[in-house]
């Protein structure tokens, strides 16, 4: 455990007579000096709690040897050999917590979790307790976390957080923007074999305060590997409607230069005609631990073809999508550079028997460049700064060609005023050709309660600016519009977290989000297209229950999110995207060992939609955790629901597959 995850709890023990009899004073207090109530402290003949003082006293103790033990939530257990009367000193850990220590989401600089004013989930991918080999699995681990699949195992996926449309939730590869300017429909087109990934961070509520435009809902940060050792992996695995994976991972280290390199592949024949993919994905990342500040470069390809019967409308389609990214960063002492280039191509077939009838080629490509600054102006304020500008283009055969860009400017103060109290105040100033500015406004706090409570709040401001989909699309079924204008919203939210003894970590977060202008595609009355438009107002409020907890070798968790919205909407309007989110959601998953070379991992996730009712689905995999041979059996919708993503689109039953993964070096 390192230094900054851990509290102390200091006991000072006195020996004093109280009519005759031998009594022991405790006072229990943090490293602030504040004292610590209800901590259970116990002797050979008598037991008591700290008081709202932090003061316990044990009477009635005879003169010698004594065994004190000293219990607070969150705390390990302290045991302490005394004579009475006499006078010492203790020092407690925290119990270690399921999570890990550092997070780098939402928050201008790395940081324990417990630091964050913010609500936010890590998904770790080593340990993970969701069987699957794709991004989308894990992201299912969150109630909060709404994974729409038109395409299998990750081929295509709109996620959205806390109702947000998939537009409203921004993606990133370590920091790195990665939203496509065409469409949300390409957010997830994620370049990275999941075998490159370290963890996913998951934001919930708005942060275009940190991250700028898109971050209405939340953000979702894929945290890329760094080897500390030689790797080498090879996989292969086969399945029904004639699946087949097989995947290759390395890594190496010499001097400070570190290397990973990672490809995959996913095929399939498609559980239902019309329905099959190919996925090929490739990612080299590199690291320089240089003198004046470390550095990374990642290298990153995907290419997906796949049909897309009833994707977007009644039509037998088909589709490819390529990704290409690039992305750099350089730390120089207080001085972070990022640099970075995605270039996205879709290719769009309405009718595959028939190109002819309708097409579409698609080419977008962003730029991003990004300054920032921090410095500890004291002890208890942290101050950073940043400079970000971002250019995105279109070449279209159906939106046309066009280009815009934008700057903007953060500043982000950080203060703990009490022991207890720690703030968070932040702006984001961002400059559009089109829209001119706007301005969003973050605060957040969190207080420390004591026995492992700490409860936190914010309120934040969001916005996001047009698709080139929403501004100019046009086919037999939907149309854009170009008069359309920014989303914006207001986010607010409160929580109570608790680590507890075990391991245990429980939060409850209320959220509300009042969005002006929003964007979705509305069909009037009797109208044979879809068209996009402005919401004038839109607002969301609900709940979410976090609990998780590791026992021995086993680990468990447990979310819960319930979800209303209303709206005005002018009557016979029908929205398309907008509601289409779970009015509640379950989502349970546990890991645990079978024996010493056997992993159980299962996850269930049960939801209900505007257009069908709550659905079920069960998944587990069991694999092996030998040294270097680890075969694997998977099964997805055990009991074989019938659910669909949007109205009509229906998805898998049943699919089981299995595989070998053989470990030629161990690597982290």
């Amino acid at each position: 455990m390192t230094q900054s995850a851990r509290r102390v709890l200091t006991a000072l023990l006195a020996c004093s007579s109280l009519s005759g009899a031998e009594c022991l004073q405790v006072s229990v207090r943090d490293p602030a000096g504040l004292p610590v109530p209800g901590a259970r402290v116990r002797a050979s003949h008598a037991e008591a709690h700290t008081d709202p003082a932090g003061l316990a006293r044990l009477c009635a103790q005879p003169a010698g040897r004594h065994t004190v033990r000293i219990d607070a939530a969150g705390f390990a257990p302290a045991r302490l050999d005394l004579e009475a009367p006499g006078e010492r000193a203790v020092t407690l850990a925290l119990q270690p917590r399921v999570e890990p220590t550092v997070i780098v989401t939402g928050a201008p600089e790395p940081r324990p979790l417990d630091e964050v004013d913010r609500s936010v989930t890590l998904i770790p991918v080593s340990n993970a307790l969701a069987p699957g080999s794709w991004l989308t699995d894990l992201l299912k681990t969150s109630s909060s976390v709404d994974v729409r699949e038109r395409g299998v195992d990750g081929t295509q996926a709109d996620v959205s957080i806390r109702g947000g449309t998939f537009g409203q939730t921004l993606v990133l590869v370590n920091g790195h923007r990665v939203n496509d300017p065409q469409s949300g429909h390409h957010n997830l087109d994620l370049p990275l074999p999941l075998e490159a990934v370290s963890r996913v961070e998951v934001l919930r509520g708005s942060g275009s305060t940190l991250y700028g435009s898109d971050a209405v809902g939340g953000a979702v940060n894929v945290i890329t590997a760094q080897p500390e050792s030689p790797e080498l992996r090879l996989s292969s695995g086969l399945g029904d409607f004639g699946w087949n994976r097989s995947s290759a991972a390395g890594a190496f280290r010499a001097g400070p230069w570190r290397q990973r390199i990672e490809v995959a592949r996913d095929f399939s024949t498609g559980f239902r005609e019309g329905r099959d993919y190919r996925n090929l994905a490739a990612s080299a990342e590199s690291f320089l631990d240089a003198p004046w500040g470390p550095a990374a470069v990642l290298v990153a390809y995907n290419d997906r073809p796949f049909g897309a019967d009833g994707f977007y409308g009644a039509f037998p389609s088909w589709e490819k999508t390529g990704t290409r990214l690039l992305a750099a960063s350089q730390t120089l002492g207080e001085h972070r550079l990022r640099l970075s280039y995605r270039r996205h191509r879709d290719h769009y077939v309405l009718y595959r028997d028939r190109p002819e009838v309708f097409q579409n080629f698609h080419t977008a490509g962003v730029w991003n460049g990004a300054w920032s600054f921090r410095r500890a102006l004291s002890s208890k304020v942290d101050f950073t700064a940043g400079l970000e500008g971002l250019t995105e283009s279109i070449e279209s055969t159906n939106l046309g060609e066009h280009r815009r860009s934008r700057g903007s400017a953060l500043v982000v103060f950080e203060t703990r005023p009490l022991p207890r109290l720690t703030l968070t105040a932040g702006l984001r100033q961002e400059v559009y050709r089109r829209w001119r500015w706007v301005s969003s406004p973050t605060v957040s706090a969190g207080w420390r309660l004591g026995r492992g409570f700490r409860t936190r709040g914010s309120i934040g401001h969001a916005f996001r600016a047009p698709s080139y989909t929403d501004l100019y699309y046009r086919d037999p079924a939907n149309r854009g519009n170009p008069l359309l204008r920014p989303e914006s919203a207001w986010s607010y939210e409160a929580g109570l977290d608790w680590w507890g003894p075990r391991q245990a970590a429980v939060s409850a977060t209320w959220f509300e989000r009042r969005e002006r202008d929003a964007i979705d595609f509305v069909r009037a009355p009797g109208a044979p297209f879809w068209e996009a438009q402005n919401f004038h107002r839109l607002n969301f409020h609900g709940a979410e229950l976090e609990w998780r907890q590791r026992i021995g070798g086993a680990e468990a968790a447990l979310s819960y999110t319930v979800l209303r919205a209303s709206r005005r909407l002018t009557p016979g309007f029908v929205s398309r995207y907008a509601f289409n989110f779970p009015r509640s959601s379950l989502a349970a998953s546990g890991r645990t060992s079978l024996g010493r070379h056997l992993v159980l991992r299962t996850r269930l996730g049960a939801f209900n939609r505007s257009w069908h009712s709550t659905r079920g689905l069960w998944d587990f995999s069991i694999a092996g955790q030998g040294s270097r041979l680890r075969p694997f059996v998977q099964v997805t919708n055990l009991l074989n629901t019938y659910h669909e993503a949007f109205p009509g689109l229906a998805q898998p039953g049943r699919w089981i597959r299995g595989g070998v993964e053989l470990r030629l070096l161990p690597g982290r």
